[in-house]
Order: structure tokens, then C-alpha cells, then sequence
């Protein structure tokens, strides 16, 4: 296994896959180590390639400028750009891109298309399975709640669902006058049973499972009838 992500730590750095790099050196990969057919280096290939980033990223790592390949090349020794040259401390002329004959190894022959390696690490399981339920714990944390229109001719309670994200009182307000087919604008006030009356958010984020609400209409008539939302026609409530 380990000379295999070595394999992948060189071939990430001749392609710049930067991300590459990072995730394999996070996980112990040996910097230094060389390629048996040819004695490259991952750093041997970024100062080949012009990746800078890479370059920098190897050498904060412990790459060795000075480790020569089968040739007896060093880094600099292949290297064409200036800007690298200078990150190694190289003096003299730079290197004629003829003067270096190079075994082509097939990840440059068939780079993949995104310029990215496949590394082929899996995630402890434990990880996947995290990532696999978050999603869903999110999404089925739902406060279920009972809710009845006052004084209405009907007594029973129906449930209902909000998620506990959302749980403002606007919220409230909107799901329970759908449930119960009425206006927003027919609510005097929502009061929790037996005698709390909601005003604000911070209010109804105390709310627990199943407890019971009532909704209760404005006044709309002088003999103190606050439902004629309901009685102006005949209503089924479902539930």
C-alpha cells in the first residue's frame, strides 16, 4: 500500500493536483521516496512540470532539493523555470528542455481530463455512515404539535408537523390556519393549553412534542361570536 500512494504522491505533483499532494502528504506518505525505474522524486516532477505551489508545499514537507534520481539529477538539475530555480536555491544556467531525456511514465502519456489523481482512500466506515444519516437528521427533526380552533363546534385535535429549524411564530401561525382552513388574519392569538398565551419566537421555540394549541378567531359580532369563519358555511376539519 505504501508504495502505491508514493506512486500517487508523484504522480500528483507532476500534475499539480495540488488538493492531491496535500491529502496524501496528511496521511505520512514519504516524501523522498523514488521511483524504481527512474529514481524521480514527487519533487523531482514538480520542479519538471513548473508547479510551483507544489513545489512549496513538498519542501515545507521535508522534500530533499538535493536527492538525485538514476541520472544523478538533482531537482534543479531538470528544472526549467526560474521561479522554482530561485524556491531551490539553483545558480547558474537553466537546463535546455532537450537536455533532460526522461522515461514518460503513463499518468502523463493518459492524464485524466481534470488534472486530478484518483487516490483510491477510502473512508473509515465510520465516517461514511456519518455522512450518509446527517442529511436525513436534519431533515426529520420535526416538532409534532396538537392543535384545535377555540370554542369551535368540533373539540378534537389534529397534529401537525413544523420543522424545528424553522419553528418562528410566523411559522406556526401559517401551518396551523392551513390545517384548520382559516385566514392568518381571523387569529386573535395562539394560546397554549391551558392558559399560556405566544407572542414571540423565543416562545414557541419552547414548545415540546404534542403539545396542545389552540387557535383563537377575532371577535366578529356583538353578541361575542369569534367564529363566524366557521359558521358562515359548512366546514369539515380534518384530522
Amino acid at each position: 500500500m505504501a508504495n502505491i500512494l508514493e506512486e500517487k504522491l508523484r504522480e500528483a505533483s507532476c500534475l499539480g493536483d495540488l488538493e492531491g499532494v496535500e491529502t496524501l502528504l496528511a496521511r505520512n506518505t514519504d516524501v523522498n521516496s523514488q521511483n524504481p525505474v527512474n529514481g524521480w522524486t514527487a519533487l523531482h516532477w514538480a520542479c519538471k512540470r513548473g508547479n510551483e505551489r507544489v513545489a512549496r508545499l513538498l519542501l515545507s514537507h521535508g522534500a530533499d532539493k538535493n536527492v538525485r534520481n538514476f541520472k544523478q539529477e538533482t531537482p534543479s538539475d531538470i528544472c526549467t523555470y526560474s521561479n522554482i530555480r530561485d524556491l531551490l536555491g539553483a545558480a547558474g544556467r537553466l537546463p535546455k528542455q532537450g537536455d533532460c531525456q526522461t522515461f514518460v511514465p503513463n499518468y502523463i502519456r493518459n492524464a485524466p481530463l481534470n488534472g486530478q489523481v484518483e487516490l483510491g482512500i477510502k473512508q473509515p466506515d465510520f465516517l461514511s455512515s456519518m455522512q450518509k444519516t446527517a442529511l436525513p437528521t436534519t431533515q426529520n427533526d420535526d416538532l409534532v404539535l396538537k392543535v384545535r380552533l377555540s370554542h369551535s363546534p368540533d373539540p378534537d385535535f389534529i397534529e401537525i408537523e413544523i420543522p424545528k429549524w424553522k419553528l418562528t411564530y410566523n411559522a406556526l401561525l401559517k401551518i396551523c390556519c392551513e390545517e384548520l382552513q382559516i385566514a392568518e388574519s381571523q387569529v386573535e392569538r395562539i394560546r397554549k393549553l391551558p392558559n399560556t398565551r405566544l407572542r414571540n419566537d423565543n416562545d414557541v421555540k419552547r414548545l415540546t412534542d404534542f403539545q396542545a394549541l389552540e387557535i383563537v378567531s377575532i371577535t366578529t359580532d356583538k353578541s361575542g361570536n369569534c367564529y363566524q369563519s366557521i359558521d358562515c358555511k359548512d366546514q369539515t376539519i380534518l384530522y
